[in-house]
């Protein structure tokens, strides 16, 4: 009796922290876009709760964000969930969570951030990273916007490339990345989870090793450039 208890028990906690574990889903690691023109552009990702679950409410805040002040100071970046839009002034450095209604089972849902960089001159990739968790559970998880900006006489990034592999994952002293031969990919950068450049690499051909030695266990993103200096894959591995 004792046994078939025990496991009784066990069953329902599994069965509980794997609901748990897949309580809600994100589209993309990195939800990335490069700025051109003028006016407001929105950068997407989206947001998947399993068929059978209760739905998800989602309490988020930023965590990590490297763009540049004047950036900051056009006042035109926010965040929207499926409840409101919020001005980054409200979000970045603050320690308040925001709420958003429950999302239901069917179909996908919008999570975006919003912006304005007409007139702006400094140019680049950076990043902003929101922590997302489930109210009724410990399932959390890190989305990554990533906004490029470029002078007009740099050629553009039409789109990211799909064909790349991380392996093993998770990495103990080294990761392998393998990605599409024609992607012109020249270097791979490693960030952390709140966007810290942690090492670059230099890359020719179709693949790279990344030593991993230094640095200490969590997870982490490559991000891959091309010879223009942009933004053309993402991908997140754990080291252990």
């Amino acid at each position: 009796m004792k046994k078939f208890l025990f496991l009784l028990c066990s069953a329902i906690s599994l069965f509980g922290f794997k609901s748990q574990a897949q309580s809600f889903s994100i589209q993309k690691d990195t939800a990335w876009v490069t700025y051109s023109g003028s006016g407001l552009m929105s950068v997407y990702d989206t947001i998947s709760v399993p068929a059978g679950s209760p739905g998800a409410t989602l309490e988020w805040k930023v965590i990590a964000c490297n763009f540049p002040a004047s950036w900051l100071a056009t006042g035109s970046f926010g965040i929207c969930d499926n409840m409101s839009c919020y001005p980054f002034s409200s979000l970045w450095t603050s320690s308040t969570l925001k709420t958003s209604n429950p999302y239901q089972t069917t179909g996908v849902h919008d999570f975006h951030m919003q912006f304005n960089l007409s007139g702006v001159t400094t140019y680049g990739t950076y990043y902003a990273t929101v922590k997302l968790k489930n109210t009724a559970t410990s399932h959390d998880t890190n989305m990554v916007f990533a906004v490029s900006i470029f002078p007009t006489a740099v050629p553009q990034v039409k789109s990211t490339i799909t064909e790349v592999s991380v392996y093993p994952n998770p990495a103990v002293n080294e990761v392998n990345v393998v990605f599409d031969a024609n992607a012109d990919v020249k270097s791979i950068s490693v960030y952390n989870n709140i966007g810290r450049v942690m090492s670059v690499y230099k890359v020719m051909g179709n693949s790279a090793n990344l030593s991993l030695d230094n640095m200490p266990s969590g997870i982490y993103f490559v991000r891959l450039t091309n010879s223009q200096g942009e933004l053309v894959g993402t991908r997140k591995f754990t080291k252990q």
